[in-house]
């Protein structure tokens, strides 16, 4: 891992970066004058996109981090296209100009601020559902849970950006029946859940192939890397909050369903090393030692 720590560096500084420009500015405006990161909604994508890739590559490695990648993007890109076109995933919308060039009907960006969040979610979730941060092998029931709930953490930031970025201060995407929840239909959050779980499934199913070729340093150093994903998903949440945009009510609603899934996260990696970081000390194979009330280990014969 010593010749891959620039790597992990480098998404700490694209995290960093993140931070000062969509938190540390925006919660000090009015008190002291930042720069301002040039570039506004679509250079922060860029940056917490690279961030999420770098510490894939870190973490899971090159080949890895390549298929999640080629998996998010192609998966969200044909959800959303058929969305468009169809109003059959999500519900009947449209992509204005805001995001820049599209593919399709579907700006560039979309796929890449896919990736961004699906990244961190899937650490999240292992840690919820596992017990540790990076899960390969296992059985099918464990792997569908697993895929579940990663699709329900990320679904979670969704029921945030989609007010904002569909809001009068943005208008990226018009929704163009509406509907109860900020003007947003009930059916655009299932298609949410089917378009992530689709990509968690694939990708994880593809990962059992090399279960065991991840794992990366063990005890509180490992916890240290780990934090940084979790950290992201906690920081789009209050970058969201923080927008100017956001309708009133998501200040009660973001920190419950983003903030669970957070505090949980956030828990498993300051308990006991071994359960959130994949510190082996009874030199037990990894299949052997996960733990969580959606995995279970291929021989206990319940897969």
């Amino acid at each position: 891992m010593t010749r891959r720590r620039p790597i992990l560096w480098a998404s700490a500084a694209l995290l960093a970066v993140f931070t000062y420009d969509a938190v540390v500015r925006p919660a000090l405006l009015g008190l002291v004058e930042l720069p301002l990161v040039p570039g506004g909604l679509k250079v922060l994508t860029l940056i917490l996109t690279l961030f999420s890739v770098a510490h894939a590559w870190y973490s899971l490695g090159g080949r890895a981090t390549a298929i999640f990648f080629g998996l998010s993007a192609a998966i969200s890109w044909g959800y959303e296209q058929v969305g468009v076109m169809t109003g059959l995933v999500f519900g009947a919308y449209h992509y204005t100009d805001y995001l820049g060039p599209k593919l399709g009907d579907v700006p560039l960006l979309i796929p890449l601020a896919w990736f961004m969040m699906i990244y961190p979610s899937y650490v999240t979730a292992n840690l919820i559902g596992a017990g540790r941060a990076e899960v390969t092998g296992g059985g099918v029931r464990g792997l569908i849970g697993l895929a579940a709930i990663s699709a329900v953490v990320m679904t979670a930031w969704d029921l945030v950006i989609d007010p904002i970025l569909s809001g009068p201060s943005a208008r990226a995407w018009i929704w163009e029946t509406g509907g109860p929840y900020f003007g947003i239909p009930i059916q655009n959050y299932s298609g949410w859940l089917l378009t992530t779980f689709s990509v968690y499934l694939a990708y994880r199913w593809l990962a059992r192939r090399w279960a065991g070729a991840a794992a990366i340093e063990s005890g509180r150093a490992a916890s240290a890397v780990w934090v940084l994903p979790v950290a992201a998903y906690g920081l789009m949440l209050v970058a969201d909050l923080l927008s100017g945009a956001a309708p009133a009510g998501l200040v009660v609603i973001g920190p419950v369903v983003m903030g669970v899934p957070l505090v949980v996260a956030v828990g498993r990696i300051l308990g006991p090393s071994d359960r959130a970081t994949g510190d082996n000390p009874d030199q037990r194979s990894a299949a052997t030692e996960l733990s969580g009330p959606w995995y279970r280990p291929e021989s206990d014969g319940r897969s």
